[in-house]
């Protein structure tokens, strides 16, 4: 003996089932969000086989970048300079032909991640806004104005 209640809805699902299935016209904007995972997966796929890119290491997943708080343009130059390894500080050699720059306290070449990450100069600096100790940790998990903050107080915002 069951509930008569359920028993009711059981009996009009059973119904339902013997039914014809009507084609209903869906609405473009309903296929949208679906075609968006489809091109996302397949540019995931494409991006995954290029794993040792020097951007790969940086940002493995494909998408939105980071924080999308409203920020300035140059912030966001600067942001998306730093994300990558190109700023000018790292690569004006290049345009200069100039000998690539060099870190005399850490003995090392100068590139975004010796910078963000590991250069003794800015240590101090640094540990006031974080304390990240790998470049594509800070830039998943680290506030972009924490990192902008850092730059501007180590005076290498306009170096970027």
């Amino acid at each position: 003996m069951g509930i008569r209640r359920n028993e009711k809805m059981d009996t009009l699902a059973k119904e339902a089932l013997q039914m014809d299935v009507t084609n209903l016209h869906l609405p473009h904007a309903d296929y949208r969000p679906k075609i968006n995972d489809y091109i996302k997966s397949k540019w995931q796929e494409l991006w995954d086989s290029f794993p040792e890119n020097k951007l790969y290491q940086v940002k493995p997943t494909v998408g939105t970048v980071g924080n999308a708080a409203p920020r300035k343009r140059r912030d966001d130059s600067v942001l998306t300079r730093a994300r990558i390894g190109h700023t000018y500080l790292t690569h004006a050699y290049l345009l200069h032909g100039k000998e690539r720059p060099y870190c005399i306290p850490c003995d090392c070449a100068v590139t975004v991640s010796h910078i963000l990450v590991d250069c003794y100069e800015y240590s101090h600096i640094r540990q006031k806004y974080y304390t990240v100790p790998i470049l594509k940790t800070l830039f998943e998990h680290t506030d972009p104005s924490l990192i902008l903050g850092f730059l501007k107080e180590s005076n290498l915002y306009r170096k970027f």
